[in-house]
């Protein structure tokens, strides 16, 4: 039975955003309160709770319209901010800030492999759509980077309410397509490898020191019948 729906992961999968979110809150203090004497390794301590993925059982449907998920982020971005001593006054105006510049797809690279793996999977009359947890505004993130002829279809946990590796996240993907029929690839062996294997997917790891493949272009190949080259 051939594979018909290739779903990806984004971040560290087709593209990746340096620094990630520690990376952008400095820079947006940076740029808001130059001379603030902050490290970024200070901020990366606070945000490692808090974001909608680190509780991965639990939905949030009521999250659903941007504006009610950067809400709760923007909470999440304040406490940072503070507890590394911004003033309160200070950061109020940041975490419009803090989603403005995480938004920008500029500070988004595309790995060299991607665009060549998505035109493979065209080439063989597949569908490629993206499964990620991430922000809102992923899909048009998507298309600033011109991904947008080679993508079916995107599912960001922040809209569907349903963060990887929740089977649901999946079965929304899915679409009712049968799961042998689909192939996972990303880079995270828990949220993107067990979460597709739990609904019946087949599913490959990459970019990670257990991966699979080495690139996603490899993993396209080898279901393809190509092989890595």
């Amino acid at each position: 039975m051939g594979i018909e729906l290739f779903v990806f992961d984004f971040d560290g999968t087709l593209a990746h955003r340096p620094g990630m979110w520690s990376q952008c809150l400095f820079d947006v203090l940076d740029t808001h309160l130059p001379g603030h004497g902050v490290d970024v390794a200070e901020l990366r301590v606070h945000l490692h709770d808090g974001f909608p993925w680190h509780a991965p059982d639990t939905p949030h449907p009521e999250l659903g319209e941007p504006d009610a998920w950067w809400a709760q982020i923007g909470d999440l971005v304040t406490r940072a901010y503070r507890s590394v001593g911004v003033d309160p006054s200070d950061a109020l105006p940041l975490p419009r800030l803090v989603r403005q510049h995480y938004c920008d797809a500029a500070f988004f690279q595309l790995y060299d492999d991607t665009v060549v793996a998505l035109e493979a999977v065209r080439t063989a009359r597949a569908r490629s759509i993206i499964l990620s947890n991430h922000v809102p505004e992923l899909a048009a993130i998507i298309r600033d980077l011109g991904l947008d002829p080679l993508i079916d279809e995107v599912f960001s946990s922040a809209v569907t309410g349903y963060e990887k590796p929740h089977p649901d996240a999946f079965r929304q993907a899915l679409g009712g397509i049968d799961p042998l029929r689909a192939c996972m690839i990303g880079d995270n062996p828990v949220a993107d490898k067990t979460g597709a294997e739990s609904v019946g997917m087949t599913a490959m790891l990459v970019r990670h020191r257990a991966a699979d493949h080495a690139t996603v272009l490899d993993a396209v190949r080898s279901v393809l019948g190509g092989g890595p080259q």
